[in-house]
């Protein structure tokens, strides 16, 4: 069963890179699922610059084993939220784009609608064949949650916010009213409990050493901010609603 699984994400997996190369776009593979998750979050698009700064660049980076939502601090504070306030004791999640072809962040909104409209059947695809029974879609930003809509998705969105500091307004916004709370949870986490998760998505990840060591140390030397805390303080109030 396992195999049977490995073998379709593999070649929806080709169809999701040709379907990029066809749009001049470099495709960012996600960490590859191992099965069936609990919990699938989709986010907008991959992005070039501080992984990559050209397309060829972005390319041998790929080729050398290099994947999606592993480098960098605010994807790791997804990560480490899922897995603190969202998976009961042996669930699992999944983070994936809804294209996957890696731009600058300045084209990500151009033409946003009609590069979606062509990923959206590979979508679905992807979610169908990863979805445990009972399986809850977790959209990442608005933009995601609003397309779904207008494709009459067929399974139920529950919207929380990007983790991105371009939305880090909606973090202050989401907060209000919780603010005594947030203070006494600010304390509850530390920069340790995050590099913990990150050595454990790594290792899940199945990334080449180089890449494992470049990851963690962008991880590490990043603070654990005030903005960075109120954001996975956001994530535990949605999340904990998500599970209730």
């Amino acid at each position: 069963m396992e195999n049977e699984f490995r073998r379709a994400y593999r070649n929806l997996d080709q169809r999701m890179k040709a379907l990029a190369e066809s749009d001049d776009g470099v495709y960012l593979p996600n960490p590859e699922p191992t099965g069936t998750v609990d919990y699938i979050f989709v986010c907008m698009e991959p992005s070039l610059g501080h992984w990559a700064r050209s397309t060829e660049e972005a390319r041998a980076r790929v080729a050398s084993g290099f994947r999606n939502f592993l480098a960098g601090i605010e994807p790791m504070l997804l990560h480490f939220s899922a897995r603190r306030f969202l998976c009961d004791t042996g669930q699992r999640y999944h983070i994936t784009d809804f294209s996957k072809g890696a731009m600058l962040v300045e084209h990500a909104s151009k033409a946003r609608t009609d590069r979606y409209d062509k990923w959206y059947a590979l979508l679905q695809e992807e979610i169908d064949l990863i979805a445990a029974p009972g399986a809850s879609v977790i959209a990442v930003g608005k933009a995601v949650a609003e397309h779904l809509r207008r494709y009459g998705f067929h399974r139920k969105v529950t919207p929380v916010i990007h983790y991105s500091p371009l939305a880090s307004r909606a973090r202050a916004a989401r907060l209000e009213g919780h603010e005594d709370r947030f203070r006494k949870f600010a304390s509850s986490i530390s920069t340790q409990d995050i590099l913990a998760t990150a050595r454990e998505v790594l290792e899940e990840s199945k990334v080449p050493p180089a890449i494992y060591s470049e990851a963690f140390s962008i991880v590490a030397r990043s603070q654990l901010s005030e903005s960075r805390r109120k954001l996975v303080y956001c994530y535990k109030l949605d999340f904990e609603a998500i599970r209730a």
